[in-house]
């Protein structure tokens, strides 16, 4: 795994960020001219300088699902990934060390009316921290869950003695267009748009359900494969509709550039992506994409690298961080073009 060590960087704890703004376009917006190999520094409610009604932006309507789950005693956290049956889900879960294997662990519920704690059996231990769970009855995750804000967040806050969750995660921790339930993280690059800023842009959406390919360290097997654990995905008509050569393609997020570049033509369909994008890469389909600062080593920041040029967005990266930029999922935005 040496040749990954060229994809880390160091950032300073204090850049990470804790909490949302409440006007998302209010954020920074770092653009990377790759053919210039310049950088501009704007906000984000100036996108419009860079973007017109001539480009067409594709974002991901994927809706997250409030898939995090605490133990009683508040010593594991869950992760609900998909359910198996009606009764029976793919969990992961962490530390591993207080799930034996058949035993009953008590989940927290985070219901807004009666709450109660929910008794769950360990059924099975799978590979690479995975569990399976099993319920007595169908369970609502929309109900019961909490917003799955990345563990990074969740430590951080806790450091600082505030809630891992509060209530403007369930509000925030979600684009404004989000529409098909199904993901386990969100799709960040989309948070920073307003409705009305919207307006402004000819848009088109597709659907891929974020899942643990998107957030999770990569594996020797991933970096060996050169493939990455597959996420559903679905395009409806739009795509097509709004789609026209010459037009400049503007993909709002990683997992729509993964979409994008999986796809062979527009149609409408539907399918799985393991689609691992690592430099070299030839993209096809995407001419320019918005995205978040992301973490180092991770497959998103190598999938953003070799879209910018991994030296320029080297360079972006120890610019973002000198000048003060926010990052990762409620952090600032970049526009590559």
């Amino acid at each position: 795994m040496d040749w990954l060590d060229n994809y880390s960087f160091d950032l300073p704890p204090e850049l990470i960020a804790l909490d949302p703004l409440i006007q998302r376009e209010a954020c920074k917006l770092m653009v990377v001219d790759r053919k210039a190999k310049r950088f501009y520094h704007h906000s984000f409610s100036e996108l419009s300088l860079f973007l017109s009604k001539e480009d067409l932006l594709v974002l991901n309507n994927s809706k997250v699902i409030p898939a995090l789950f605490k133990s009683a005693d508040e010593k594991v956290s869950f992760l609900f990934i998909n359910a198996l049956d009606p009764f029976r889900w793919k969990v992961m879960a962490s530390p591993g060390k207080y799930l034996k294997k058949d035993s009953i662990i008590n989940l927290k519920s985070a219901g807004q009316t009666n709450p109660c704690d929910v008794p769950v059996i360990i059924k099975d231990k799978l590979p690479g921290g995975y569990y399976i769970l099993e319920f007595e009855k169908e369970i609502n995750l929309e109900s019961l869950g909490l917003p799955p804000l990345p563990p990074y967040i969740r430590k951080l806050r806790k450091k600082k003695n505030r809630a891992e969750i509060e209530q403007k995660d369930r509000e925030y921790y979600q684009t404004v267009f989000a529409k098909q339930l199904g993901s386990i993280a969100a799709p960040t690059a989309g948070l920073h748009f307003s409705k009305e800023m919207l307006e402004n842009f000819s848009t088109a959406f597709i659907t891929l359900h974020v899942g643990p390919a998107t957030f999770r360290p990569l594996s020797v097997e991933q970096l060996s494969s050169g493939r990455l654990e597959p996420e559903y995905y679905s395009i409806d008509g739009s795509l097509k509709e709004q789609f026209r050569p010459g037009r400049r393609v503007v993909a709002v997020g990683t997992t729509v550039v993964r979409v994008l570049e999986t796809i062979k033509d527009f149609e409408p369909q539907s399918g799985w992506t393991d689609l691992f994008i690592f430099p070299p890469f030839s993209f096809k389909n995407t001419h320019a994409m918005i995205t978040n600062f992301h973490l180092p080593k991770s497959s998103l920041f190598l999938l953003t690298c070799a879209f910018a040029g991994t030296d320029l967005l080297k360079e972006a990266y120890k610019e973002a961080i000198q000048k003060g930029y926010r990052f990762y999922s409620y952090g600032d935005a970049m526009l590559i073009i």
